[in-house]
């Protein structure tokens, strides 16, 4: 029996298992929220106003995590909201991923005007205070999803395109590459069959590190009142939602910021593993 308990002990060392558990558990539900949500995300029952959860005095299985100062399911719409969540994050990083490892690339390869350019560009987005766009756009254009995936995708592609570059200026410079443009391959064609399949790894890593981040932003955003506009459940809203009710049902505020806390937890966690499982240099195991 010991001997079994540290044969597990070392996989879940060796291997991410609990935020790959994490992760599949959040597909799951954002995959089938209509079915398995207990109650409709927006249906209100004011005699179950802040009713508290299923292990605290008063409250009914019925309401598994609590109700929400409107009576509404809390488990309902934090399972709906992972749909959100998830939705931003995996759209959000397509974008930047294709933007932002393309132009790496290119800069890269290039050199010259085009390298100066982009990598002018990269310094440019991160000197531009993200909070205050933010603000300012959903004041003039009004609070929406679009607004928030067409913000975070102008954000997130600078650090594909500054960790890809700096790949590809290494790649470049290797015999298979200089055979390549011997033999008279295009730039397009050395681009997508040997710098691509070069830099593919340190994209994904950068990706799963991003996702956490990416739905820890979209959480303050609607936080702050300019993320997912009510009545649509966002877990950043959700927290908003229960701040001023702190004292009295903590659980309004406590369940949704659990729920975040989890997600991002999970996709750093995964993250750190895969980096450290694409970099030898890396590896502790």
């Amino acid at each position: 029996m010991l001997a079994m308990l540290v044969r597990v002990w070392r996989f879940i060392r060796r291997y991410p298992v609990i935020p790959v558990a994490i992760v599949i558990l959040l597909a799951v539900t954002a995959t089938f929220a209509p079915l398995i949500s207990p109650k409709h995300q927006l249906v209100q029952d004011l005699s179950k106003v802040k009713a508290p959860p299923f292990w605290v005095d008063g409250g009914t299985t019925e309401y598994f995590l609590g109700a929400d100062h409107l009576g509404r399911d809390i488990l309902s719409r934090i399972i709906h909201g992972s749909r959100i969540s998830l939705m931003v994050a995996g759209i959000v990083l397509s974008a930047g991923a294709v933007i932002g490892t393309s132009l790496g690339i290119l800069a890269g390869l290039s050199g010259g005007f085009w390298d100066e350019f982009i990598m002018r560009m990269v310094d440019l987005t991160y000197a531009v205070p993200f909070l205050l766009v933010a603000l300012v756009t959903a004041v003039v254009f009004g609070a929406s999803l679009g607004l928030v995936l067409i913000l975070l995708s102008l954000f997130s592609w600078p650090g594909f395109a500054r960790q890809t570059r700096g790949l590809t200026l290494q790649l470049k410079n290797t015999d298979y590459v200089a055979s390549a443009k011997i033999a008279g391959s295009s730039t397009l064609r050395i681009s997508y069959r040997h710098i691509l399949p070069g830099v593919i790894n340190i994209v994904m890593v950068l990706a799963t590190l991003q996702v956490g981040g990416l739905i820890l932003t979209e959480s303050v955003l609607s936080f702050l009142g300019i993320g997912i506009p009510a009545p649509q459940p966002a877990w950043g809203s959700m927290v908003a939602d229960g701040r001023q009710f702190i004292g009295t049902a903590w659980w309004v505020a406590m369940m949704p910021g659990f729920a975040i806390f989890l997600t991002v937890f999970a996709f750093n966690f995964l993250g750190d593993w895969l980096r450290d499982y694409f970099d030898p240099r890396l590896r502790q195991i």
